[in-house]
Order: structure tokens, then C-alpha cells, then sequence
């Protein structure tokens, strides 16, 4: 599969929903990317369990897109090629949500992404590290979610 164009919320809403099953059956929406903040968002209804409230899969799910997603548009932005991928991700679970499920992730300092760059030119490989936030109507957090993506360039 060759590469994907991301430089967009549009263009990464896209990408998820021809490439991702599950971003499909959650009904993942990529709501907005202003150069600073990813938002990510799906409906509690295609995501519910049975107690009534977020089901604590779809959270990760949402979660590890957004982080991936996050990565995915800065190694566009930063002109970086390869294989992204999740190399490790935690997530606990602070309280019930029982709203849309939306998740922010936040642009890493420029200091960690001349970091990123730089490992990427060096080794041919880089990670990066992302906390995702998934707050209730009530503005506290239900989740905390961290990860490390990883970029790998292709093989010649």
C-alpha cells in the first residue's frame, strides 16, 4: 500500500475510514487539526455498553487513533516517511462516560520534535510520545492515555 497523503483532518478522517475497520464500526469522526490540537470524536450509541456508558475498548480505541493520527500528520508536516505504528500504550480508566466520546491530543514541544527529526535522519526510525484526553460534559477526565508512536522509513 503506498503511503498516505495526511495533511488535513479531512485527509486523515478519510484515511481511518478506508484503512481502519474499527475507526468505521465506532464512527470515528476527525472533527478538527488546527496545527496545535487533533480532536477526534465518535457517538456514545455505536459505542455503549451495558451499564449505559462508554465502552472501555472504544475508549482505547479512540484513544490510540488520536495519538496515531497526531503522529501521522506531524511526519507530513515534518517530512518524514515510513511505517507508523504504535509501539506502547497504557490507558486507566478515572470515571464513566456517559456522553460522545472525544478525545484531544495536544503538539508536542518543538524541542521533542527536533528531537523526533533528528533520531529519524540519525537511525531511520523515531517515536514520539502523546497523552490523550477524553473528558465528560462535565469537563473531568474519564480516561489517561499514554503512548509512544514510532516511525519506521521504508526498506529500499
Amino acid at each position: 500500500m503506498s503511503e498516505p497523503v495526511l495533511a488535513s483532518a479531512e485527509s486523515l478522517h478519510a484515511f481511518m475510514h478506508q484503512y481502519v475497520p474499527l475507526a468505521r464500526a465506532a464512527e470515528i469522526n476527525v472533527e478538527s487539526y488546527d496545527g496545535r490540537t487533533l480532536t477526534i470524536s465518535a457517538p456514545l450509541a455505536a459505542n455503549i455498553n451495558d451499564k449505559g456508558t462508554a465502552f472501555g475498548g472504544s475508549l482505547y480505541n479512540l484513544c490510540v487513533i488520536a495519538g496515531w493520527g497526531m503522529t501521522a500528520l506531524l511526519s507530513k508536516e515534518l517530512d518524514l516517511h515510513g511505517d507508523l505504528v504504535v509501539a506502547k500504550a497504557e490507558i486507566e480508566y478515572l470515571r464513566p462516560l456517559r456522553s460522545e466520546l472525544r478525545a484531544t491530543v495536544e503538539r508536542p514541544s518543538e524541542e521533542q520534535l527536533a528531537h523526533f527529526v533528528e533520531s529519524y535522519q540519525r537511525k531511520g526510525r523515531a517515536s514520539m510520545q502523546h497523552e490523550i484526553s477524553v473528558l465528560d460534559e462535565a469537563g473531568k477526565s474519564c480516561v489517561a492515555f499514554h503512548a509512544k508512536y514510532a516511525i519506521v522509513a521504508a526498506k529500499a
